[in-house]
Formats: structure tokens, C-alpha cells, sequence
């Protein structure tokens, strides 16, 4: 049985249903947080076929940080939702609900900003691993490349979603130099 990153509790095909329904968690945070553990996971194979037990060592960290990561956005969109879930009502609750919703997406974009740095940790052990992997390896670390690119890429467009719509902050502003975006708005 494989489990699935939801604390820990079910399968994939567990998930899949749940990612499947009608909820706004899991989401695309979870799979491109998934995404970068799956690939962390590839790198611990190659990395013990290549004897190289620091490089297992920081690959089975990564894994397990991605599935965190995964948990971490649920959790996080999970208040994004409640948020726009407050009743709207009168220019102070208008107000209370706008600065809920921005705190919340605030909040979801830090899981995603830590999916993008997980993948290039994940990238950064691949180039370590590359010049000691057999040729029958080296299609699962180019696998595991494309899989953690493909979460990073997953993660940013999150990240400069959940942002696009809110005002100037010191938070927004380190969260999108994060992801890369130095000037101007997403």
C-alpha cells in the first residue's frame, strides 16, 4: 500500500478521489508539492545505486518535506476557502472579510513559495548525482528533473496567483522576489 501524504492516512487512489471532488483542498498546491517529493524520492533511489549515503540522506529529507508541504497547503487553502466563506455585510464586515482573504492567500502562497525551493534543492542533487549515475539511471534522474521542474512551475504560478489581486506589502513583495518576480505585479 502506498500512502499519501494527507497525514499520512490512504492510498493514492485515496487521494486521486479526494483531489478528484468537488473541494478546494487538495488542489494543484498538493500535487506540485507531491510532484517535489515523488521526485526527491527518484533522487534517494538513484542515490543509493550510486552508494552515496549523504545524497539518500538529503533526498529522503526533501521527500519528506514535500509531503509536508502538501499537508501545509491543504491546510493553508483550507483557510483561503473559509475566508471567502465570511459573510459579506456592511463596510466593516466587507473590510474584516477583504483583510481575512488577503491574510489567507498571503498565508497559501508561503507553502507553494517552499515547493519552489524544495524543487531546486531536489535539481541541485540530480547535478551532484548525475557523473556517478550508470546509464540505466540516468533516466530516472531526468525523470525525477522533469517532475520537480514541473511541481516548481506548479508552485510559482500559485504563488503569483494568490497574490496578483493584493495590495503592496513588505510579505508580498519577499514572496515574489522568491519566486523570482523582482519588479512590477505578476
Amino acid at each position: 500500500m502506498v500512502l499519501d501524504a494527507h497525514a499520512n492516512a490512504g492510498t493514492v487512489t485515496d487521494f486521486l478521489d479526494r483531489l478528484a471532488a468537488r473541494s478546494p483542498t487538495p488542489a494543484g498546491g498538493s500535487v506540485a508539492a507531491l510532484c517535489t517529493a515523488q521526485a526527491a524520492a527518484l533522487v534517494a533511489m538513484v542515490a543509493r545505486y550510486c552508494e552515496a549515503p549523504p545524497l539518500v540522506d538529503q533526498a529522503e529529507r526533501l521527500v519528506a518535506r514535500g509531503q509536508q508541504l502538501a499537508d501545509d497547503d491543504e491546510t493553508a487553502f483550507g483557510a483561503v476557502a473559509a475566508a471567502w466563506a465570511l459573510p459579506r455585510g456592511g463596510s466593516d464586515g466587507d473590510q474584516v472579510r477583504r483583510s481575512a482573504i488577503e491574510e489567507a492567500l498571503l498565508g497559501a502562497a508561503e507553502p507553494q513559495a517552499r515547493v519552489v525551493e524544495t524543487a531546486i534543492e531536489v535539481l541541485v542533487l540530480i547535478d551532484r548525482l548525475r557523473p556517478a549515475a550508470k546509464a540505466g539511471l540516468l533516466a530516472d534522474l531526468v525523470a525525477a528533473g522533469e517532475v520537480a521542474r514541473a511541481g516548481s512551475a506548479i508552485a510559482r504560478m500559485n504563488v503569483e496567483s494568490n497574490l496578483r489581486g493584493l495590495p503592496d506589502s513588505d510579505r508580498r513583495s519577499g514572496l515574489l522576489r522568491r519566486m523570482g518576480v523582482t519588479r512590477g505585479r505578476p
